[in-house]
């Protein structure tokens, strides 16, 4: 072989040695790429796991917050509501102390009224005789209605009346017609039953005897027919057909 053939093979083998040492560095080049560009991807990929990570969280944290804010929504519109009561609550102690003060003052002039209503009644009735404090209180009587009262007694006349009591029981004491105060509050009962059995037929019986003050149905019954000889429905059948009288007075039968 000529030299330059050896030449021409030398230079094909050096071409060939170059061009296989190309091919693996352009290999491992290509190589280190492709793990370079792998942990890119999963760097990428971490990343992006990372990232979905957090957002969850701050999606989370977001719904709390939410969660917090429609909490906090609500306790303003509680603590308003109770602000508003408080001042409601306040105005109506206000209006409460102005009543009170103003009901005080009522009672004490009322107090101071009736003090001096009872003195003057007292004085009145000191020099009466017992015919005129009889007719004197027949009257009070018609104003008062205090025979009403079924647990009426002479200690609470006598002070609703401006009139001692040893005064008031001393006129019964001594009156020829009643001996007692219940004889003369029964006297009043039962002249008022009588007019409300005339004058009002649908009433019931119990009705008119606890309307007039007796203490119950068998109690006016009695009374009733203790005075008349008959009942009550009685006496309202036989009074049915005939004319009301001419009234009298509140507490006039």
């Amino acid at each position: 072989m000529s030299g330059t053939h050896l030449l021409i093979a030398a230079v094909i083998i050096v071409f060939l040695i170059a061009f296989v040492i190309t091919i693996l560095l352009m290999n491992a080049s290509a190589k280190n790429m492709i793990s370079t560009n792998a942990k890119l991807v999963e760097n990428h990929n971490t990343l992006l796991e990372r990232n979905k990570k957090q957002g969850n969280e701050l999606q989370r944290r977001l719904s709390e917050l939410e969660e917090q804010k429609n909490v906090l929504v609500e306790q303003k519109a509680v603590l308003e509501e109770q602000k508003a009561m408080i001042e409601t609550l306040q105005r109506q102690q206000e209006e409460l102390a102005q009543q009170l003060k103003q009901d005080t003052q009522d009672e004490v002039t009322l107090l101071r009224n009736h003090t001096r209503q009872y003195r003057e009644d007292i004085e009145q009735t000191a020099d009466m005789t017992d015919e005129e404090l009889m007719l004197w209180l027949d009257q009070k009587m018609d104003e008062t209605r205090l025979f009403r009262d079924s647990s009426l007694t002479l200690k609470t006349m006598a002070q609703t009346l401006g009139i001692t009591q040893k005064r008031l029981g001393g006129l019964f004491k001594n009156h020829a017609k009643y001996g007692s105060l219940g004889d003369y509050l029964n006297e009043r009962r039962f002249l008022m039953a009588c007019r409300l059995l005339r004058e009002e037929p649908h009433w019931t019986i119990e009705a008119v005897g606890t309307y007039a003050g007796f203490g119950g149905r068998r109690t006016f019954q009695t009374e009733v027919k203790r005075r008349l000889g008959i009942t009550p429905l009685q006496y309202r059948q036989s009074q049915a057909s005939q004319p009301s009288p001419s009234k009298k007075g509140e507490g006039d039968g």
